[in-house]
Order: structure tokens, then C-alpha cells, then sequence
């Protein structure tokens, strides 16, 4: 008997019906946390000089090529 609960699948209506579900779930969780947020509302805590920014530098690795030519002319 444990094998036979083990081995049987949901699919077709019942899995969508079970997914639907779920998603009304998360809609209303997310719903009910987000109520009294505002994501308009933007609170600036302190403005700061930048002061002398470093210079950006990145080197650019080669990608290392695996057993053959890779490179297309």
C-alpha cells in the first residue's frame, strides 16, 4: 500500500486546479504583507560629497578555448 500512495502522480485538471491554488496563495500573502507599504515614498537618509571617485579599471580575461579552434572568421 505505501508504494502504491508513493508511485501515483497528479496531473491534468487536478494539478492545475492544485497550482491555481497556490498562486491565489501567494497573491494574497503577498497582498496582505504589501498593504500599508508605499513604494512611492522615498526617504533620503543623508547626502554626501562623492569626493575624489577612484578610476575604474577592469582586464578582460580571455576565455579559455576546450580542445579545438572556437574563433569564427
Amino acid at each position: 500500500m505505501q508504494n502504491e500512495v508513493r508511485d501515483r502522480r497528479i496531473n491534468g485538471a487536478a494539478l492545475e486546479s492544485i497550482m491555481q491554488d497556490v498562486l491565489q496563495g501567494m497573491s494574497e500573502f503577498t497582498r496582505d504583507v504589501c498593504r500599508d507599504c508605499s513604494a512611492a515614498g522615498l526617504e533620503i537618509l543623508a547626502i554626501e560629497d562623492a569626493g575624489t571617485m577612484a578610476q575604474r579599471a577592469a582586464q578582460v580575461l580571455p576565455f579559455p578555448a576546450t580542445g579545438g579552434d572556437l574563433s569564427r572568421d
